[in-house]
């Protein structure tokens, strides 16, 4: 099992250094997310990676995940070739459909529909697909249209793996078959009315996460599969507040005392699980975690 760590609120002012701490500790990864904000501003997704790549040797970097309500797949793909030389070739390009309304129509953005947003992104990854691998690209969709014969300055380390995010049944059928690696995204069906739903996220169970690792295994049976994860980790009250909210849903698995979420963590790879990206829903949670899984899974 791997474990990548998301850049938390409190680290936003020193991605690089905090990266650096990260890969010390024996992580097997970093990520940086793409916001405008959430609770707090956030650095640039592109700018956070970046810092990160120069500042550590050997951990794993990735964009999780790359708004594509934001930005145009051909700049996602010419910061992918730029964080893949960076990196030194440790970049993995995270695309995802985008969620958060409130900060979208803050910026003057649109925030189109559920089936809409899903569309785009499914072009998206096919327009990503097509100039990672190829460096060039014509499409003709009905949200793109692109005509790219060469991208330059080809990467002297070759493309970096394309990674998508899905949650939904479409999605998740649709998006297996256009990437490297394909992230469950757990908490999807409680964001998919443009802000987290707690109630929702509460109904989540352990048969619907397998029924999406499902998906993904009858499209493509050698995937490999990821899952996002909030976790809230400690003893105190406000964890013990956060995890009652999920009323004893699976997704509460993740939420209590570092040994219990270890354990639970642990037991996803027996649902096929190979890699888990932990972004914190509680100040500290990847601390309290570091040491147990840390340990249990690097030299």
């Amino acid at each position: 099992m791997e474990y990548f760590v998301n850049l938390p609120n409190d680290q936003f002012l020193r991605p690089g250094k905090w990266a650096k701490e990260m890969e010390s500790l024996g992580w097997h990864g970093v990520c940086a997310s793409d916001h405008f904000w959430v609770t707090h501003s956030y650095p640039h997704v592109f700018v956070a990676a970046t810092e990160m790549a120069c500042n550590t040797e050997k951990v794993k970097l990735t964009t999780s995940f790359c708004n594509n309500l934001f930005r145009s797949p051909v700049e996602f793909c010419q910061a992918a070739f730029s964080l893949q030389q960076a990196s030194n070739g440790r970049f993995e390009a995270g695309l995802g459909a985008g969620w958060l309304e409130e900060e979208l129509v803050a910026a003057g953005l649109e925030y189109p529909q559920p089936k809409e947003r899903i569309t785009r992104y499914i072009e998206a990854l096919k327009i990503s697909r097509e100039i990672l691998k190829k460096q060039r690209c014509h499409f003709d969709g009905e949200f793109y249209k692109i005509s790219l014969e060469r991208v330059l300055n080809s990467p002297l380390y070759g493309s970096p793996p394309l990674v998508g995010s899905a949650g939904g049944p479409r999605a998740l059928k649709e998006v297996s078959s256009l990437v490297d690696r394909v992230e469950i995204n757990s908490t999807a069906r409680a964001t998919r009315g443009g802000k987290i739903n707690l109630e929702i996220m509460a109904t989540i169970d352990e048969d619907e996460i397998k029924a999406q690792i499902d998906l993904v295994k009858n499209v493509r049976p050698d995937i490999p599969v990821s899952m996002f994860l909030l976790v809230a980790v400690g003893e105190g009250k406000e964890v013990t507040k956060i995890k009652n909210s999920l009323r004893g849903g699976y997704l509460g698995n993740f939420m209590g005392p570092p040994e219990k979420v270890t354990e639970n963590l642990a037991s996803l790879e027996r649902l096929g699980i190979e890699r888990i990206q932990l972004t914190e829903f509680f100040p500290g949670s990847h601390n309290l975690l570091s040491e147990r899984l840390t340990g249990m899974n690097f030299n």
